[in-house]
């Protein structure tokens, strides 16, 4: 007990809790919205995209968080439009978007001169190593975030789960989905520096999926889904730090865990009420 009291007194750990914490509200908020649109794939999309932010960032010398949410916002309003606008399937937008940006962030990386060790930060979290500075950017965007999913929840939810319905009623679902993807890719833009570029996916998507096995109503989603966000981050972190493993993929393979032991106790009870 007093090990674990000394670890959360030091500042390095009070750091990585409240930023967890803050990041896993953005996640379990936005990630209720995403998985309802069965749009999982585009977290992904703007996670590799971010790669071109953190090299541009590299070569101008800027903050690589900045710029990275940037080129992921431009790729997701850029996935929306030529979706809307084409014939081409969804997920065939994406992975053109996906891979030709990835791409063009590994060949800027590849121009600059010397060796980037704080790039495997980027590419597979680095959440002990979260500054102060981090901990203000993610509170500037997590206002606004929670703010417009708290002003906006009945059309955003109308847009995401019917949008044939959600026209009828007047709602402007084109609207919402650019709305909901710029937001979908800020929280992933922030949550790279959790989790990596590689696995941020998980972050998104895992603790609104494990919500959906028990949610009775579309209301309960959102708290469900920060429940199981804030067990995976929390639980995740202390076991990166007692094992001396990598924080992100320990985050991921925790929220994992829960998807796995709660989908199978969803089953189980399911079977019984058969």
């Amino acid at each position: 007990m007093n090990d674990l009291i000394n670890i959360i007194s030091q500042p390095f750990m009070q750091r990585a809790i409240l930023g967890g914490l803050i990041v896993a509200s953005m996640c379990a908020v936005t990630g209720v919205f995403v998985t309802l649109r069965k749009e999982s794939f585009i977290s992904e999309a703007i996670a590799h995209a971010s790669l071109a932010g953190v090299a541009i960032a590299f070569l101008i010398a800027a903050q690589p968080l900045w710029i990275a949410v940037i080129v992921g916002v431009l790729t997701s309003l850029g996935i929306t439009f030529v979706q809307k606008r084409s014939n081409i399937s969804a997920d065939a937008v994406i992975g053109i978007f996906l891979t030709v940006v990835f791409a063009f962030g590994v060949l800027i990386l590849n121009l600059l001169p010397g060796y980037r060790p704080e790039l495997t930060s980027y590419l597979f979290g680095s959440i002990l190593s979260v500054t102060q500075n981090d901990i203000w950017t993610s509170i500037v965007f997590l206002v606004p975030v929670l703010g417009i999913v708290a002003v906006l929840y009945r059309p955003m939810l109308f847009a995401a789960f019917d949008p044939e319905y959600a026209q009828v009623r007047g709602i402007k679902v084109g609207l919402f989905d650019y709305l909901t993807r710029i937001m979908a890719a800020i929280v992933v833009v922030l949550s790279i520096k959790l989790v990596g570029i590689v696995l941020v996916t998980a972050l998104i998507v895992i603790p609104a999926s494990c919500a959906k096995l028990f949610a009775a109503k579309f209301s309960q989603m959102i708290p469900l889904s920060l429940l199981f966000a804030i067990i995976s981050i929390i639980v995740g972190l202390f076991a990166s730090y007692f094992l001396n493993v990598p924080s992100g993929s320990t985050i991921v393979l925790t929220a994992g865990a829960l998807f796995a032991v709660f989908g199978t106790i969803r089953a189980a009870w399911a079977h019984t009420r058969e």
